[in-house]
């Protein structure tokens, strides 16, 4: 498990800017940061070409590894409409070229919501019939031309929030052909008590060989995000089998920065007990 130190990145939401965030990591034995190109003040197309340098500069001279959590909640790749989609791609092409001009290694994104309309009956339902149909193959061609879009130039994630038992089918062809890589959240494996989700968990061991990123956070009193050991997930479950597989970074997403710190203090510990 020792080797999991030499990859952890933290996710970078409350700095000042991402130069600063990388002060942080590099003088605070991290491995990197992922950044939250969502929030406001950390956007890229706040920076210029001269900034983007600078970053990049800084990065390299620091040894340091560069990841990009792209907007989840506002992004859905499974909208249909022509005129959502082209802005949806519009700004990943813009992305890519901020992260291609930083070095970023990896870009994660979700899939994205369907819209659920709840029904008063039993059984319940959330969408008319057909509809999921259309999601799907809205799904796979947006899906598609996302990893088209990035082939080559990074590794493209897919994180497992909403990652249904319906859309997994779709998912698998692409990492069978290794055109798509994984990012496997290990705390949203489990529901808000921290039951674990037995069909999504026996989802990612069977494609552990695709997981590419690792995010790690805990569930304390029916919340996510916390410090990791003061909740109810068990990673020492978890993190002695993905020690051995190839993941290239751990993002610990914890915020702010400080608690981030005391959760790789707390995993530095669960190493030496799983050593």
């Amino acid at each position: 498990m020792r080797k999991i130190l030499e990859k952890v990145s933290y996710h970078a939401v409350y700095d000042a800017s991402v130069l600063d965030a990388l002060h942080y990591a590099r003088d605070n034995g991290f491995a990197g940061v992922q950044v939250a190109v969502e929030a406001p003040h950390l956007s890229f197309e706040r920076l210029d070409e001269r900034a983007r340098a600078e970053i990049a500069d800084f990065r390299r001279a620091s040894g340091l590894r560069i990841s990009l959590h792209a907007p989840d909640d506002i992004v859905s790749f499974f909208t249909r409409d022509e005129r959502l989609r082209e802005g949806i791609f519009a700004y990943f092409e813009a992305l890519f070229r901020f992260a291609e001009a930083v070095g970023c290694e990896i870009i994660t994104v979700h899939p994205g919501y369907v819209v659920r309309y709840r029904t008063d009956t039993v059984p319940i339902e959330t969408m008319p019939a057909g509809d999921a149909e259309a999601y799907q193959r809205a799904f796979a061609e947006n899906l598609e031309r996302l990893i088209d879009l990035a082939a080559g130039r990074f590794v493209l994630c897919l994180e497992n929030s909403e990652l249904t038992r319906w859309v997994r089918p779709i998912v698998q062809p692409f990492l069978d052909a290794g055109r798509l890589a994984l990012c496997w959240d290990v705390a949203r494996t489990h529901d808000k008590q921290g039951v674990l989700d037995a069909a999504l968990d026996s989802f990612f061991w069977d494609n552990l060989d695709h997981v590419r990123q690792v995010h790690l956070h805990d569930i304390r009193d029916g919340l996510s995000h916390a410090v990791l050991g003061t909740g109810c997930v068990d990673f020492l479950y978890f993190l002695p089998r993905l020690a051995e597989a190839e993941v290239v970074d751990y993002c610990i997403e914890v915020r702010p920065r400080e608690k981030a710190l005391e959760s790789l203090e707390a995993l530095r510990e669960m190493a030496r007990q799983g050593s």
